[in-house]
């Protein structure tokens, strides 16, 4: 069964997330359901937006898909009309660290402690961003380019 989307309901979204993965609850910007059947299974979080970046948290176990990879893009460009994405993932999740590079994210950089006190690997974070042309391809926005002519 695909993954339907469920839109216009980020408190709900947020509240769920918060629960099922026993979250602190955090000033979500957009908040999108993942639903299958009629079952919320996943979370798409957008958060911290600061006018040239939004950070995206994604819950959802095996519920990533290329439609939602595009969607992520559309509201990263359209409704906030950003430079770049950013996600930070688990230093000891090298399996989403790869398919996120594949997709297109660069790798900016390691924020220690950031999952708990002790400087662990366990507690580290991987920061991934993803910058606006690359956003726009994936998104289906046409890039317009122009070139001056030699006058």
């Amino acid at each position: 069964m695909p993954i339907g989307l469920l839109l216009e309901c980020d408190e709900q979204v947020a509240a769920w997330y918060s629960q099922v993965y026993q979250a602190p609850q955090i000033k979500v910007d957009r908040a999108v359901g993942l639903v299958k059947g009629s079952e919320l299974v996943g979370a798409v979080i957008f958060h911290y937006g600061n006018g040239s970046n939004i950070e995206v948290s994604y819950y959802g176990p095996q519920t990533m898909s290329p439609g939602i990879v595009r969607y992520i893009a559309f509201c990263a460009v359209n409704y906030f009309d950003v430079s770049r994405l950013t996600v930070l993932v688990s230093k000891r999740n090298k399996a989403l660290t790869r398919s996120l590079l594949k997709l297109g994210f660069k790798l900016e950089g390691a924020q220690r402690c950031y999952y708990g006190k002790a400087d662990t690997i366990r507690n580290t974070a991987i920061r991934l961003v993803m910058f606006r042309d690359r956003l726009d391809q994936i998104a289906g926005k046409k890039n317009v380019t122009t070139t001056a002519s030699g006058v």
